[in-house]
């Protein structure tokens, strides 16, 4: 597929979602992979327009996913207010059905960074969605006085999901150590790809960060 991008709004829980995704060229097949991209917190100037979420989507249309990517309720052209990651899974919901319906892919990747990290985990761990690989970027653990809640949230039962955890060791925002403890400590664990001298936005490591991303789906 080209590198073709078409922005449209479509229905969610409270109004208006803003949606980008790669368009399908007329005679090119429908991709069997899909994969759906959160961007980071909203309240800290998260939209799908980040430079780690854009350099995600690039690569997986590379591999030949088709990729969408959405700006959270009341960011951008997105209706509604911020409502502490718990609507915000309603919007991922609405993403994935109107995606699924559009593409008709059967196999679905959940894809965040940061707080999309988060929203993306809850949603697999929920099974309201059958969901089969996640790539989660540096996720908020113990961030926000624990206003999220990281706990268990892969079982043994979600184990046949295949998890990728990217992260950087020089991360300022969230503790890198905690995050890898927490991971380690699931009941499916992910695979981990580490750069140690990344901090938490990859400044001057999307070029790695694109590298993983190849190599691991």
């Amino acid at each position: 597929m080209k590198k073709r991008w078409e922005h449209i709004l479509i229905d969610g829980a409270v109004g208006a979602i803003e949606v980008r995704y790669s368009e399908i060229e007329e005679g090119d097949e429908c991709p069997d992979k899909l994969v759906i991209l959160s961007h980071p917190h909203p309240l800290h100037g998260g939209t799908m327009t980040n430079k780690v979420v854009t350099t995600m989507e690039r690569t997986f249309q590379s591999l030949g996913y088709a990729t969408v990517a959405y700006n959270f309720r009341g960011v951008g052209q997105s209706e509604g207010e911020y409502d502490h990651g718990e609507g915000e899974q309603a919007d991922l919901l609405a993403v994935i059905q109107w995606a699924k319906q559009t593409f008709n892919a059967e196999y679905l990747t959940l894809a965040g960074f940061s707080f999309g990290s988060y929203v993306s985990l809850k949603i697999a761990h929920s099974k309201q969605v059958e969901v089969n690989a996640l790539c989660t970027v540096a996720p908020p653990v113990g961030l926000y006085d624990g206003l999220y809640d990281f706990s268990a949230l892969l079982s043994k039962e979600g184990g046949e999901i295949s998890w990728t955890l990217i992260q950087g060791g020089q991360d300022e925002v969230v503790s890198a150590k905690e995050i890898l403890n927490w991971a380690m400590s699931q009941p499916n664990k992910p695979d981990v790809y580490w750069r140690e001298q990344a901090g938490h936005f990859f400044h001057g490591e999307l070029i790695w960060l694109k590298k993983v991303i190849l190599l691991a789906f």
